[in-house]
């Protein structure tokens, strides 16, 4: 392996968004007439894209398209309003990235986070370092775990599936990865147990950003 390209997921592997994810989405659901939830139950919920947030965080019989679809438009004016009050990089993830520069590796990020919320967040928290492209859920192109995205980021940078890793948190992640011919790399610091990482057969798990540096350095 020689890698040249690194594409990371955004929530739950370079930053720590629930807690703003999960205020908004309470106060949507509570607007609205629903129960909320502990924020720590947005571990669990996000990942797939706002869609199957509210899927997830609405009363099963009442998660029907019109409600959520309600739900998404007051969701984007919610967050909007407090995206960056409590999200945070995870420890470590600076000198990560540090590293993977002294590499000369190319960065890039793709979300199922709302493609102007991943780039503000990108942004915001990571002016230091250029990430191209920076991608989100658009309307025009699946979602993960489908590897259409990830084709893009490889075309945009002239790279085949043997020089690229993709970096995250869930199971989507690792079957993205896997759908689109790349080494997969799971982080267990995130909103997802190790487990269901090694469940979907994740080529390397990392419980600190600090694994991923000796292995990285080896196949650059």
């Amino acid at each position: 392996m020689s890698f040249s390209l690194a594409i990371f997921d955004l929530d739950g592997t370079l930053l720590d968004t629930v807690g703003d994810i999960g205020s908004a989405a309470n106060r949507v659901l509570i607007e609205a007439g629903y129960p909320p939830h502990p924020l720590t139950a947005y571990r669990q919920f996000v990942g797939s894209g706002v869609a199957v947030l509210f899927e997830r965080a609405l009363p099963k019989e009442s998660a029907n398209p019109y409600v959520i679809d309600n739900c998404i438009s007051r969701f984007e004016r919610e967050y909007e309003a407090c995206w960056n009050r409590d999200t945070v990089p995870y420890d470590g993830i600076g000198d990560l990235l540090d590293h993977f520069l002294s590499l000369g590796l190319r960065l890039a990020v793709l979300s199922n986070k709302p493609d102007s919320f991943a780039k503000k967040c990108v942004r915001e928290y990571f002016t230091d370092y250029r990430f191209e492209p920076i991608l989100g859920q658009r309307p025009d192109v699946p979602r993960k775990p489908d590897p259409t995205a990830v084709r893009e980021i490889m075309q945009y940078h002239q790279v085949g599936a043997e020089q690229v890793f993709f970096v995250g948190d869930s199971e989507i992640d690792i079957q993205t990865a896997q759908n689109a011919g790349v080494f997969s790399i799971g982080v267990s610091w995130g909103y997802r147990p190790a487990s269901a990482l090694v469940d979907m057969g994740v080529d390397l798990l990392a419980e600190e950003p600090g694994d991923l540096l000796s292995f990285i350095a080896e196949n650059t």
